[in-house]
């Protein structure tokens, strides 16, 4: 366990130093998009917590914001098993790195385990893990409720 834990805490460290070489060899810049676009966020034990993707994505340094096209974003259990436990599915969204937060006026789709639901304006917070849509929802619940009229 401590071994796996050291070996992705050095497999980030590479990466790190891989885009650090990258970044100063690249002119990036705000006025050209990102081609297939991945954001991973990690807990500070070295677990995947979240990552998103997407076809293209145009970062704006202003606000320190991505808006993403085609948005794909995994959340994961943050623990060693690695479960995706949600998938959010959307053709545009704003992601707010430092606030941990993904917004859209455009529709989703929120996948897992326990349901499935769509809508149009949306709002995810992964401090909290809470996903709130505003219009035209609809949820599918894949388990049994017990005694929910009683």
């Amino acid at each position: 366990m401590i071994f796996y834990r050291q070996r992705i805490l050095f497999l980030s460290c590479l990466l790190a130093i891989a885009a650090v070489a990258f970044a100063a060899t690249t002119q990036i810049s705000p006025d050209k998009p990102v081609i297939n676009f991945r954001l991973p966020n990690f807990t500070p034990e070295g677990y995947r917590s979240w990552l998103v993707r997407g076809s293209q994505a145009q970062y704006l340094p202003k606000n320190n914001e991505v808006d993403v096209k085609d948005l794909t974003l995994s959340v994961f259990s943050g623990k060693s098993d690695d479960k995706m436990t949600t998938m959010i599915l959307s053709p545009t969204a704003k992601v707010l790195p430092d606030k941990s937060l993904v917004v859209s006026d455009s529709t989703i789709r929120v996948i897992n385990d326990d349901f499935e639901a769509t809508g149009t304006g949306w709002r995810y917070d992964h401090k909290e893990r809470k996903t709130t849509i505003d219009k035209k929802v609809r949820v599918t619940l894949h388990g049994e409720i017990k005694n929910f009229l009683k």
